[in-house]
């Protein structure tokens, strides 16, 4: 069984080693503050901050944040293992992201 939480701290260690294996891109980001809520099915939320070029480890809980992402797990699980993409996942209207369109674009650079 997947567990969710990991999937996060895997996703959260792969884009943190991301963005420290690239001084350039680091130092794009060092002044950027950000909380990201993550709501997996009803009542699933687990959040994270983008501080100083580091994304903190992942809480479970309800915060109040700058982007807010709507997900099944199943759909988040299947963008994650490129069964899917997040375009088609979003299109389909499976996903979901209250943000602006900066933070928006941030959320995708760091993914990609």
């Amino acid at each position: 069984m997947v567990l969710v939480k990991e999937v996060l701290d895997n996703l959260v260690e792969k884009v943190n080693k991301r963005i420290a294996d690239d001084e350039k891109y680091k130092k794009k980001l060092n002044d950027v503050v950000k909380t990201v809520l993550v709501q997996f099915d009803q009542d699933k939320f687990y959040n994270f901050k983008l501080d100083k070029g580091q994304i903190s480890p992942v809480s479970k809980g309800e915060v109040e944040a700058d982007i807010r992402i709507q997900v099944p797990f199943e759909t988040f699980n299947k963008i994650m293992n490129k069964e899917t993409d997040a375009l088609t996942a979003y299109f389909e209207k499976k996903l979901q992201i209250k943000a602006s369109l900066m933070d928006k674009l941030l959320l995708q650079d760091l993914l990609k």
